[in-house]
């Protein structure tokens, strides 16, 4: 584990490979882990893969922060100008935001399962689960916060938990837990986030690969898709038969899509 050292705490990442740099930016709740299947896939590139603040290595923040600062905060650490960033849900938000608020930095950006930091959720499936869950860490009762999770970000609306790959469920779950027990605090300080995401999407120059699962829920596919209309270099790639967790159910179909489109742009070759 390499960390970046900041004035509050730090940051942890591997830093593997040759080439290009290419940033993962992992979900909310979890940690870098979630790459696992991604990592070995992209040989002729630098793959950074880090936690974000208040996720597994990297410490609990204890000051106001920003997501994407995070991400420059790398860059400068490393010496490099620009990246590409390639993020799920929570980090796909923070990819958005850098894209945002430093565009010179960032190459291409691939966002999964998200809209902007200005996220909305209004399905019922997903406001009767987050109300649940809010209960379940006001109880103290972390199995049933943890199961909330699952059932709103593995196995979405129109799955049961028997109906989605186990591996995939324990997996979540265990870096779920670790970020629990590791992290959590009754008065957490939460990362700031770019300013009117939605307005200045059309502003956008970067190229943009969005991709969603089939599978998720109305709410991530209806932003994903704004967010696709609203950028002028962007592209769509809906995953069959996948739900939120796209890059851990497909991850060959995934990795394809990721690579195809920074092959694009860099000049190289599958």
């Amino acid at each position: 584990m390499n960390r970046v050292e900041l004035a509050d705490g730090h940051l942890a990442y591997d830093d593997t490979g040759d080439g290009p740099a290419v940033v993962f930016l992992h979900d909310g709740t979890l940690d870098r882990r979630v790459w696992r299947q991604q990592l070995g896939a992209f040989d002729g590139y630098r793959v950074l893969n880090f936690d974000a603040r208040g996720h597994g290595e990297s410490s609990t923040p204890a000051e106001p922060y920003g997501r994407c600062d995070d991400v420059i905060a790398l860059l400068d650490h490393l010496g490099l100008d620009s990246a590409y960033l390639v993020g799920q849900a929570m980090g796909g938000t923070s990819a958005l935001d850098a894209v945002l608020d430093h565009p010179d930095r960032v190459r291409g950006v691939v966002i999964s399962g998200c809209g902007t930091s200005e996220q909305y959720w209004q399905s019922p499936f997903l406001v009767d689960l987050l109300k649940r869950q809010m209960e379940a860490a006001f109880q103290g009762d972390t199995d049933g916060y943890l199961e909330t999770y699952l059932r709103m970000w593995v196995d979405g609306p129109v799955r049961e938990p028997h109906e989605v790959d186990l591996s995939v469920r324990e997996r979540c779950r265990e870096m779920a837990l670790n970020t629990a027990l590791r992290h959590a605090r009754p008065n957490p300080v939460l990362p700031g986030r770019a300013a009117d995401t939605w307005a200045r999407l059309s502003g956008v120059e970067t190229p943009l690969l969005a991709i969603v699962g089939e599978l998720d829920c109305t709410d991530v596919r209806e932003m994903i898709e704004r967010v696709v209309a609203s950028v002028g270099k962007a592209q769509l790639e809906v995953i069959e038969g996948a739900g939120h967790m796209v890059n851990m159910e497909r991850p060959g179909r995934f990795n394809q899509a990721v690579r195809q489109f920074l092959d694009g742009l860099s000049g190289g070759s599958e």
